[in-house]
Protein backbone atom coordinates (compact mmCIF):
# COMPACT_ATOMS: atom_id res chain seq x y z
CA UNK A 1 0.00 0.00 0.00
CA UNK A 2 2.65 2.45 0.78
CA UNK A 3 4.52 1.56 -2.39
CA UNK A 4 1.36 2.39 -4.56
CA UNK A 5 0.86 5.75 -2.42
CA UNK A 6 4.84 6.96 -2.83
CA UNK A 7 4.30 6.08 -7.13
CA UNK A 8 0.84 8.09 -7.04
CA UNK A 9 2.62 11.15 -5.04
CA UNK A 10 5.98 10.65 -7.45
CA UNK A 11 3.40 10.53 -10.93
CA UNK A 12 1.95 13.76 -9.24
CA UNK A 13 4.37 15.55 -8.82
CA UNK A 14 6.27 14.73 -12.26
CA UNK A 15 2.68 15.87 -13.62
CA UNK A 16 2.70 19.11 -11.75
CA UNK A 17 6.18 19.89 -12.93
CA UNK A 18 6.28 19.21 -16.46
CA UNK A 19 2.25 21.10 -16.47
CA UNK A 20 3.17 24.60 -18.29
CA UNK A 21 2.19 27.34 -15.20
CA UNK A 22 2.28 30.57 -17.56
CA UNK A 23 1.64 31.19 -20.86
CA UNK A 24 3.25 34.51 -22.66
CA UNK A 25 1.58 37.35 -22.33
CA UNK A 26 2.19 40.93 -23.75
CA UNK A 27 2.60 43.23 -20.86
CA UNK A 28 0.83 46.76 -21.19
CA UNK A 29 1.65 47.69 -17.68
CA UNK A 30 4.08 50.36 -18.73
CA UNK A 31 2.76 51.88 -21.36
CA UNK A 32 1.30 55.86 -21.35
CA UNK A 33 -2.32 54.93 -21.15
CA UNK A 34 -2.02 52.14 -18.21
CA UNK A 35 0.41 54.62 -16.34
CA UNK A 36 -1.65 57.70 -16.56
CA UNK A 37 -5.21 56.71 -16.27
CA UNK A 38 -5.83 52.75 -16.63
CA UNK A 39 -7.84 53.20 -19.93
CA UNK A 40 -6.04 51.14 -22.68
CA UNK A 41 -8.10 51.14 -25.86
CA UNK A 42 -7.34 50.90 -29.58
CA UNK A 43 -10.42 51.83 -32.31
CA UNK A 44 -9.60 49.73 -35.10
CA UNK A 45 -11.46 51.13 -38.34
CA UNK A 46 -11.88 49.09 -40.99
CA UNK A 47 -10.84 51.04 -44.47
CA UNK A 48 -10.77 47.76 -46.78
CA UNK A 49 -13.11 49.64 -48.94
CA UNK A 50 -10.95 52.17 -49.69
CA UNK A 51 -8.10 52.17 -52.25
CA UNK A 52 -5.49 54.30 -50.81
CA UNK A 53 -3.77 55.95 -47.90
CA UNK A 54 -3.15 53.29 -44.94
CA UNK A 55 -0.39 51.26 -46.49
CA UNK A 56 2.72 53.07 -45.54
CA UNK A 57 5.06 51.00 -43.83
CA UNK A 58 4.70 47.32 -45.20
CA UNK A 59 5.18 45.89 -48.77
CA UNK A 60 1.38 46.14 -49.26
CA UNK A 61 -0.19 47.78 -52.60
CA UNK A 62 -3.38 48.79 -51.06
CA UNK A 63 -6.61 48.20 -52.99
CA UNK A 64 -10.07 48.39 -52.26
CA UNK A 65 -11.74 45.44 -51.48
CA UNK A 66 -14.77 46.06 -48.62
CA UNK A 67 -15.21 43.22 -46.52
CA UNK A 68 -16.13 42.59 -43.01
CA UNK A 69 -13.32 42.11 -40.68
CA UNK A 70 -12.63 40.32 -37.52
CA UNK A 71 -10.04 41.57 -34.30
CA UNK A 72 -9.45 38.58 -31.83
CA UNK A 73 -6.78 39.17 -28.96
CA UNK A 74 -4.85 35.79 -29.05
CA UNK A 75 -2.60 33.78 -26.71
CA UNK A 76 0.83 32.90 -27.98
CA UNK A 77 -0.39 29.29 -28.84
CA UNK A 78 -2.91 31.11 -30.53
CA UNK A 79 -6.08 30.66 -28.02
CA UNK A 80 -8.38 32.61 -27.69
CA UNK A 81 -8.29 35.32 -24.99
CA UNK A 82 -11.48 37.14 -24.90
CA UNK A 83 -13.92 38.11 -27.30
CA UNK A 84 -14.01 39.34 -30.88
CA UNK A 85 -15.07 42.23 -32.54
CA UNK A 86 -16.45 41.76 -36.25
CA UNK A 87 -16.43 45.04 -37.72
CA UNK A 88 -18.40 46.19 -40.81
CA UNK A 89 -16.19 48.22 -43.75
CA UNK A 90 -16.37 51.68 -43.42
CA UNK A 91 -16.57 51.10 -39.34
CA UNK A 92 -15.20 51.00 -36.16
CA UNK A 93 -15.03 49.64 -33.08
CA UNK A 94 -12.99 49.99 -29.87
CA UNK A 95 -11.72 46.99 -28.09
CA UNK A 96 -10.29 47.24 -24.56
CA UNK A 97 -7.01 46.36 -24.10
CA UNK A 98 -6.71 46.15 -20.35
CA UNK A 99 -9.60 43.19 -20.31
CA UNK A 100 -7.18 41.06 -22.92
CA UNK A 101 -4.26 41.62 -20.47
CA UNK A 102 -6.36 40.19 -17.57
CA UNK A 103 -6.52 37.20 -19.72
CA UNK A 104 -3.04 36.69 -20.80
CA UNK A 105 -3.48 37.92 -24.64
CA UNK A 106 -0.42 37.77 -26.35
CA UNK A 107 -1.11 39.18 -29.67
CA UNK A 108 -4.31 40.88 -31.99
CA UNK A 109 -5.13 38.88 -34.81
CA UNK A 110 -7.16 40.34 -37.81
CA UNK A 111 -8.86 38.49 -39.55
CA UNK A 112 -11.64 38.66 -43.45
CA UNK A 113 -13.92 35.98 -41.98
CA UNK A 114 -16.13 36.38 -45.38
CA UNK A 115 -12.81 36.22 -48.15
CA UNK A 116 -11.12 33.16 -47.49
CA UNK A 117 -8.73 34.65 -50.25
CA UNK A 118 -7.66 37.25 -47.85
CA UNK A 119 -4.32 36.64 -45.51
CA UNK A 120 -4.88 37.48 -42.00
CA UNK A 121 -2.53 39.34 -40.19
CA UNK A 122 -1.13 39.42 -36.52
CA UNK A 123 -0.23 42.43 -34.33
CA UNK A 124 2.76 41.55 -32.18
CA UNK A 125 3.04 42.58 -28.44
CA UNK A 126 5.63 45.31 -29.61
CA UNK A 127 3.04 46.77 -32.04
CA UNK A 128 0.35 46.63 -29.30
CA UNK A 129 2.57 48.66 -27.14
CA UNK A 130 3.31 51.06 -29.45
CA UNK A 131 -0.07 51.74 -30.36
CA UNK A 132 -0.95 52.13 -26.90
CA UNK A 133 1.63 54.54 -26.28
CA UNK A 134 0.35 56.49 -29.22
CA UNK A 135 -2.81 57.80 -30.12
CA UNK A 136 -4.43 54.11 -29.76
CA UNK A 137 -6.48 54.14 -33.40
CA UNK A 138 -5.70 51.67 -36.30
CA UNK A 139 -6.60 51.54 -39.76
CA UNK A 140 -7.34 48.13 -41.28
CA UNK A 141 -6.62 48.12 -45.09
CA UNK A 142 -6.86 45.64 -47.83
CA UNK A 143 -3.73 44.78 -49.84
CA UNK A 144 -2.08 43.33 -52.31
CA UNK A 145 1.04 41.66 -52.74
CA UNK A 146 2.87 40.89 -55.78
CA UNK A 147 5.31 37.71 -55.57
CA UNK A 148 5.64 37.13 -59.03
CA UNK A 149 4.37 39.20 -62.42
CA UNK A 150 1.73 37.14 -62.74
CA UNK A 151 0.89 35.98 -58.99
CA UNK A 152 -0.65 37.70 -56.34
CA UNK A 153 -1.01 37.60 -52.69
CA UNK A 154 -3.91 39.28 -50.78
CA UNK A 155 -3.78 40.01 -47.24
CA UNK A 156 -5.12 42.23 -44.75
CA UNK A 157 -2.42 45.32 -43.29
CA UNK A 158 -2.84 47.90 -40.53
CA UNK A 159 -1.88 51.49 -39.39
CA UNK A 160 -1.94 52.71 -36.67
CA UNK A 161 -0.45 55.90 -35.22
CA UNK A 162 -0.81 57.92 -38.39
CA UNK A 163 1.53 55.39 -39.45
CA UNK A 164 4.48 54.79 -36.97
CA UNK A 165 3.37 51.60 -36.55
CA UNK A 166 1.85 48.84 -39.90
CA UNK A 167 1.96 45.94 -40.24
CA UNK A 168 2.64 43.20 -41.62
CA UNK A 169 6.37 44.41 -41.55
CA UNK A 170 8.30 44.54 -45.01
CA UNK A 171 10.36 41.54 -45.75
Amino acid sequence: MRLHAAITATLITAAIVTTPVARAACDISQTKCALNDGNCNIKFLNHTGLGTGSAHRTDLHQKASAQVIKIKAIEDDGGTAGNSLKIQAGASKTMNIDKKAKKDFAKIRITSPTMARVENVTMGCADVQAVLNGNGRCKVFHGQKSIEVTNFQFQLGYDCDNGNVSGPAKE
